[in-house]
């Protein structure tokens, strides 16, 4: 009498099959996710926040171990004023990937928007240690305008001189620098750094507004009304024309 072959379990059928096809299975997951990647990269560029959100969402599930993907999810929540959201993300992507500098001052500026400062200052100074870090003024022009929202001036000035070293032909340095000395008490510093600004990019209202206040300061009345009056001109209807016409007003 012919013996019957053992019956095999549900189980173990599932378990045969899914060997058979888990490697094709695993490359639809990553070609999925690729491709829901650059959806949403596409949907950044063009600032539909929400479609990048969603693309990246599920990028970031298909293939939750890329770290590019969870840093561009990061990102998109960032950029949706989301920072709550934005802050586990970023701190899965450098835990996945610790070089990851942009991950990490972008943590930063999350936790700036949430007013974490310790928190934000650690992130900022995390990006910098890394000396493969591409773009470090971003890491300084952050980690500087957190010490100055915490009245740390001196801590400020230090990173905005870095940045002025680094990029001496950004204004931007040269005018973190000013309004940092402004606010501590140091007109005269601060409107040698802020006329720096103004030599290399002259357009900017704000500059010639916080060059007035320094003057101000100084006593240099005229000088200070022209500087106004510069700031009125370039940009009528902005905030800075505003504040200028106003301390015209009181200067009459």
């Amino acid at each position: 009498m012919r013996r019957q072959a053992p019956a095999v379990g549900v189980g173990l059928v599932l378990l045969l099959l899914s060997g058979c096809v888990g490697p094709e299975a695993a490359r639809e997951r990553e070609d999925s996710a690729q491709s829901s990647y650059d959806i949403g990269l596409g949907a950044l560029a063009e600032n539909n926040l929400g479609k990048a959100v969603a693309a990246l969402e599920s990028a970031a599930r298909d293939a939750p171990d890329n770290a590019r993907y969870q840093y561009a999810l990061g990102n998109a929540y960032l950029r949706a004023h989301q920072p709550e959201r934005a802050i586990p993300v970023f701190r899965r992507a450098l835990e996945l990937d610790p070089s990851l500098s942009d991950a990490a001052n972008d943590l930063g500026v999350a936790y700036m928007q949430r007013e974490q400062w310790d928190q934000a200052i650690d992130a900022f100074r995390k990006a910098l240690a890394n000396p493969r870090y591409l773009t470090p003024q971003r890491a300084y022009v952050n980690l500087g305008n957190a010490y100055y929202h915490r009245g740390q001036y001196d801590l400020a000035a230090e990173e905005f001189r870095k940045l002025v070293d680094l990029m001496p032909q950004s204004p931007d340095g040269y005018f973190l620098l000013g309004r940092t000395l402004l606010a501590q008490g140091k007109p005269a510093e601060a409107a040698e750094q802020i006329q720096q600004a103004i030599k290399i990019e002259g357009s900017v209202p704000l500059f010639h507004l916080d060059l007035a206040k320094a003057y101000l300061r100084l006593g240099k009345r005229a000088e200070a009304q022209a500087s106004l009056r510069r700031a009125v001109d370039l940009n009528p209807v902005g905030p800075e024309a505003q504040e200028a016409r106003r301390l015209l007003r009181e200067g009459q």
